[in-house]
């Protein structure tokens, strides 16, 4: 009686809120009236929610039953505790009816119903964010879930076309060709993830642009990003503040020299069918745009004092008697930095007064690459927010971190009869784009990788794929590394080149890998195929030396405009033959067909403008750029580089 007592006791403190209700197969539905579940003791998602994607539901409270008991209803805990024999026709036990409570997971339960009905169960590493679809049309929109927030959106879009006079109504001539327009819909988010703003914005199709016509020149600079890199390397070392502002609807701002008419925006069309919007400034979606913008930019930048800068046509310098002020811009998105911070705030002060702005203070991210500053001024560069996004779409949120890109000493072959190619290469194609864009932005320790995965673009097969999925692995162990620039750092640049001979199995070509390092990390790196077989391993390592010293030549440009001292940009390499004919002009038999090209080295050697050193095989950190290392060497590698958490 009394171990009775206890069970019903028992069972009444572990039963389960009725509202939550259990997934089950097609057989356990047959028997979801006498209490049957699944035998795994898996909670799965509530039905009603099936049509709901990537959402989280309770757990059901851990619960402790007698062997071969159950209390009363699985569900609800209703009735009295009674004993349950265990017939022979295959029923699986309850999750209630278990001797002892089920262990607590760490974290939540995800699900999913895929389009053919089958569910996903996994782990949640990250979290989740609220799944807003973005509109493909007009109509999507206004007849969507959030058509109140893409209402506001496009009135707002209208409203600063109106205000900028970006157009006006009246009757084409006859014979005039009328681009057609559509509306582009993209939430934007914060840091954190949250929803930020709904943003709409109206393009007109400038595919239906005719060359010479329509449009004349095309060219507008951007950064580079080692550009950025640099200047937060100069400004961790000085402990300069980092601003950033956003440009609302810059295109807008630009000026036309072309006669263009565009149709009226969907869903704002006047009473009059027969009307067209005549541009009178630039549009989104417009081939000349860009170049509008920016002319209209530099313009007014020039009037506020600043100058382009020599290596960089998108890096505007202002020298005042005092300080100099720093503005980084790429298309719409602005860094301003210098050392004086109330410059700074007087320089937004006068954007703000010939453009619409928005000033975002500090820097946190720019181009998806996110920036934080230490205790003592150090700069971070990294992109953890997007490596998370990259592993949920490839639902590799749980997959196991491997320790480097690619197994040491991976030779990636082309597609042939054994080793078939991918009858949808898209993904291939998707998931190589996306991981170079962290190759060139933040993470040089995948270049090698991407440099070799990117070969076969063309005609992926299975094995080159699971090598790209292999590489967002390794990111899933490491997405807080960053490159970090010290507060107090030695302004001192230093290169290092190496390259691999005859690396590509294919093509027998050398891998040309060069990175250089200022304030602690890299700010300039590349791991590419030579684009001539070597006959020597001297060869491969002088041409190597030679794109290096293309690269520091650029780069002395740039310490140049940013106040940095020219002196001799020391590279270091691993080879004492390339060194030899970097150094001295000899004219052997191995040597005498090496490329005119390659024997700037020696021209720039000799004008004290690159200085050619030697460095042990074990401290060549670009050894990590041109082959598939092991995991000893691949971290120190990096290191010294200045990725870290």
């Amino acid at each position: 009686a009394l171990a009775l007592l206890y069970l019903q006791v028992f069972a009444h403190r572990c039963r389960v809120s009725p509202d939550v209700q259990i997934l089950m197969s097609k057989r356990e539905r047959e028997v979801q009236h006498h209490g049957a579940s699944t035998s795994s003791g898996q909670t799965a998602a509530p039905q009603r929610h099936a049509g709901i994607p990537a959402a989280q539901f309770p757990r059901m409270q851990n619960t402790a039953q007698s062997r071969g008991g159950n209390g009363g209803n699985a569900m609800t805990g209703e009735g009295p505790v009674q004993q349950q024999n265990h017939n022979n026709d295959g029923a699986d036990v309850n999750m209630q009816e278990r001797r002892y409570p089920l262990r607590e997971r760490k974290r939540l339960i995800e699900w999913r119903h895929e389009p053919n009905g089958r569910v996903t169960f996994g782990r949640i590493n990250a979290a989740i964010e609220e799944e807003v679809p973005e509109p493909a049309s007009y109509q999507e929109a206004t007849d969507g879930p959030y058509a109140e927030e893409w209402r506001s959106a496009m009135d707002e879009e209208i409203s600063a076309q109106l205000t900028n006079r970006t157009w006006e109504l009246a009757k084409p001539p006859p014979g005039a060709r009328i681009l057609p327009c559509r509306w582009v819909y993209k939430v934007k988010r914060a840091e954190d993830g949250e929803i930020e703003r709904y943003k709409a914005r109206l393009v007109a199709k400038g595919y239906e642009q005719r060359a010479g016509i329509d449009y004349g020149e095309l060219f507008a600079p951007t950064s580079r990003f080692a550009s950025l890199r640099m200047l937060l390397a100069v400004a961790a070392a000085k402990a300069m503040p980092i601003h950033q502002l956003d440009v609302s609807t810059a295109f807008l701002n630009g000026e036309l020299e072309e006669e263009l008419w565009m149709q009226q925006p969907p869903g704002y069309e006047s009473a009059d069918p027969e009307q067209a919007c005549r541009l009178l400034r630039s549009i989104y979606g417009l081939k000349q745009a860009p170049r509008c913008w920016y002319m209209k930019l530099a313009a007014e930048l020039d009037k506020l004092g600043f100058k382009p800068s020599v290596a960089d046509p998108a890096l505007f310098i202002k020298k005042d008697e005092k300080e100099i002020v720093y503005l980084l811009v790429h298309v719409d998105d602005i860094i301003i930095t210098s050392e004086d911070e109330a410059m700074i705030r007087r320089v937004k002060t006068e954007i703000g007064q010939a453009f619409k702005i928005r000033d975002l203070g500090e820097a946190k991210v720019f181009l998806g690459m996110e920036i934080s500053r230490g205790a003592h001024g150090e700069v971070k560069l990294s992109q953890r927010r997007y490596i998370e996004e990259l592993l949920q779409r490839h639902q590799l949120v749980n997959a196991k971190p491997r320790k480097t890109p690619l197994p040491p000493g991976t030779r990636a072959l082309p597609a042939e009869d054994n080793n078939k190619e991918l009858v949808d290469n898209t993904k291939y194609r998707a998931l190589v784009g996306e991981l170079n864009y962290l190759a060139t932005s933040t993470r040089l320790d995948i270049s090698q990788a991407m440099s070799v995965l990117a070969r076969f673009m063309g005609n992926p097969s299975k094995v080159h794929m699971g090598l790209a999925l292999g590489v967002l692995r390794y990111l899933a162990g490491t997405k807080e590394l960053g490159l970090c620039y010290d507060g107090d750092g030695d302004l001192t640049m230093v290169g290092y080149s190496d390259s691999d001979w005859a690396g590509d199995p294919a093509t027998r070509r050398s891998t040309t890998g060069y990175v250089f390092l200022l304030n602690g990390a890299a700010i300039s790196w590349n791991s590419q195929l030579q684009r001539t077989a070597a006959a020597s391993t001297v060869e491969a390592e002088y041409q190597a030396t030679a794109a290096a010293v293309r690269e520091a030549l650029w780069l002395r440009k740039l310490t140049r405009d940013l106040g940095l001292r020219t002196q001799a940009i020391q590279i270091r390499t691993d080879s004492e033959g390339s060194m030899s004919l970097g150094n001295n002009p000899i004219m052997s038999v191995r040597s005498k067909h090496i490329d005119v090209q390659h024997h700037l080295v020696r021209e720039r050697v000799l004008r004290k403008e690159v200085a050619l050193l030697h460095c042990s095989t074990e401290d060549m950190v670009a050894d990590v750029l041109t082959k598939a290392l092991g995991e000893i060497k691949f971290k120190k590698c990096i290191t010294a580089m200045g990725l870290a958490e």
